[in-house]
């Protein structure tokens, strides 16, 4: 099996997607088109890239805007056919969840706002309009301890409501509180857990087994805690200097209101400067290699804003040192302070789930450096929503089916790598888009002509007796 026959069984499933057979073969031909045009990735572009930029377009650009289809379906292929590559059973599912902004320049686009730049540097904030994004992406790793992957399962849109004017009536203003407030990071972020957790409910295999979300400090908050669904478990970053306490003490005086919070704990940082509280060492994969991290665990503490009802577990990671050349001064990275709503799971599972989180910020990367993704000009605000989820989803199950016909290393099917280039563990998503189009051009040109082929020069004039045009070429042509 090589690359592009698992791609297209995976695209199969995609059928009961769509309402039609006619729309799944307007979806089918644009994946193709997205992925292996070598110009901005525009639906103009896929057009052109399979050929039928001289027929009536106007239905491709229809399957965004009117076509009755749901965007999260398309991600149910990839739950499916990454059930192989899950852990064991009694290990968790591990999803990462992170929202990201695409970049725009229209001023009429739907859902564009302003928004900071997270690349700007500290002492300057800037600005950009965008589109914002909130991704789950399903983290799958190898057997041995080597490098994860990351495949994207949500790709939910996190736009503002447009502000109402000044002259606006007080109805308008708290709809657009109540709308502001929904469409806010936090709960968009819960509304895909719950997706998730019920798209995992749905199959037989991983109905009972536990979801562990791997998050930033911008999902550790009380929205996130106080609304995850059964069976699922949060493990998020912490600010150095949080407030928690210890439980409460079994000789508590009963006079009063009873108490809900003991004493309170040591914050996070000075539990790292707290010589009385030993290091563990653990083995985790990271940058390349088996490295070693020393961290301290205290476990049974309780924060405000996850309430009373929920013991937090709280991990402190030391900082790795590195040196950026051999004989270089030794530099450290910034310590990671963490919480887990489980205080069950083995430590080394949760350093190597934070670990591996790193894989969601490379999706960001591919996603908009290769697949294209803020590059759609599209009006439509049905559009705008769809056509980015349409290409994640098909990134995914470009993952997916590497994963399946060559797994986590880079065999020889691929193209050899430059001189310059650097042993690759892995293929990059630039090498499979270019072993993509390379098995579709081998394919291609495989093939024998099609009976009815006409051969068309656009250079010469038509004959008189043989008015032939592009239009009519393209039609007796396909």
């Amino acid at each position: 099996m090589n690359l592009l026959s698992a791609f297209e069984t995976l695209l199969q499933s995609w059928r009961l997607v769509f309402p039609q057979q006619r729309s799944f073969d307007r979806a089918y031909r644009l994946t193709f088109g997205l992925l292996a045009c070598l110009r901005d990735h525009l639906t103009s572009s896929a057009i052109c890239t399979t050929g039928r930029q001289f027929l009536d377009w106007s239905a491709d650009y229809r399957l965004f805007n009117r076509s009755p289809w749901d965007p999260c379906r398309l991600f149910d292929v990839v739950i499916d056919g990454a059930g192989a590559f899950l852990a064991p059973d009694p290990m968790p599912i591990i999803v990462a969840l992170d929202d990201t902004i695409c970049r725009k320049t229209g001023r009429r686009i739907p859902g564009v706002s302003t928004w900071r730049d997270p690349q700007s540097p500290k002492f300057h904030t800037n600005l950009i309009s965008g589109q914002r994004f909130v991704q789950a992406s399903l983290l799958v790793s190898p057997a041995q301890p080597g490098p994860a992957r990351a495949l994207p399962l949500r790709f939910q849109p996190a736009a503002l409501p447009p502000k109402p004017k000044k002259n606006a009536s007080e109805h308008e203003q708290e709809q657009y509180k109540q709308e502001r407030k929904e469409s806010c990071l936090s709960n968009v972020g819960v509304r895909v857990i719950q997706s998730l957790r019920e798209a995992f409910n749905q199959r037989a295999a991983t109905r009972l087994r536990a979801l562990l979300m791997v998050v930033d400090g911008s999902y550790t908050n009380r929205a996130i805690l106080s609304q995850l669904p059964p069976h699922t478990i949060l493990l998020g970053r912490i600010r150095k200097d949080a407030k928690l306490c210890f439980p409460v003490p079994d000789a508590s005086s009963p006079k009063g209101r009873p108490r809900r919070y003991g004493p309170p704990a040591p914050t996070p940082q000075e539990i790292l400067r707290d010589d009385s509280v030993p290091f563990i060492d653990v083995e985790a994969f990271a940058a390349g290699k088996r490295q070693t991290f020393k961290i301290k665990v205290l476990e049974n503490l309780f924060w405000r804003k996850a309430g009373c009802d929920r013991p937090l577990r709280l991990i402190v990671i030391k900082p790795l040192g590195y040196r950026l050349r051999n004989g270089s001064k030794l530099l450290y990275r910034e310590p990671a302070f963490l919480i887990c709503t489980d205080l069950n799971l083995p430590i080394a599972t949760l350093i190597q789930a934070y670990v591996y989180r790193w894989e969601i910020e490379c999706n960001h990367r591919d996603e908009k450096s290769f697949i294209g993704v803020a590059e759609g000009q599209v009006r439509n605000p049905k559009a705008a929503q769809r056509l980015p989820q349409f290409q994640v989803a098909a990134y995914s199950l470009l993952l997916l089916a590497s994963l399946q016909a060559y797994g986590f290393d880079r065999s020889d099917d691929f193209l050899p790598l430059p001189k310059w280039r650097r042993k690759s563990i892995r293929p990059s998503v630039g090498d499979l888009l270019d072993l993509l189009r390379a098995q579709l051009l081998n394919r291609s040109c495989a093939s024998p002509r099609p009976a009815n082929f006409i051969h068309f020069d656009f250079m010469k004039t038509p004959d008189a007796n043989n008015h032939k045009t592009p239009d009519s070429f393209c039609q007796t042509a396909a």
